[in-house]
């Protein structure tokens, strides 16, 4: 199947934008923000955690110490 150059276009935009949506979903994913601190997941990230400056969790405490 032949594709000008106008499907061409269309076709890339489409994909560019499909890969788009998937990156950012992905880094959502990948991402995650703790809810509940009594739950935390990520305890060697926590500068990562969106609950890092309330959080009182011994982990959370120390590297506040640390200030690593």
């Amino acid at each position: 199947m032949a594709m000008n150059r106008k499907d061409f276009f269309k076709q890339s935009g489409r994909w560019v934008i499909l890969s788009g949506i998937g990156l950012f979903g992905a880094y959502l994913a990948s991402n995650q923000k703790i809810v509940t601190p009594e739950n935390c997941s990520v305890a060697p990230q926590c500068k990562n955690c969106g609950q890092f400056a309330q959080c009182t969790l011994p982990q959370a405490n120390k590297v506040k110490s640390d200030g690593k």
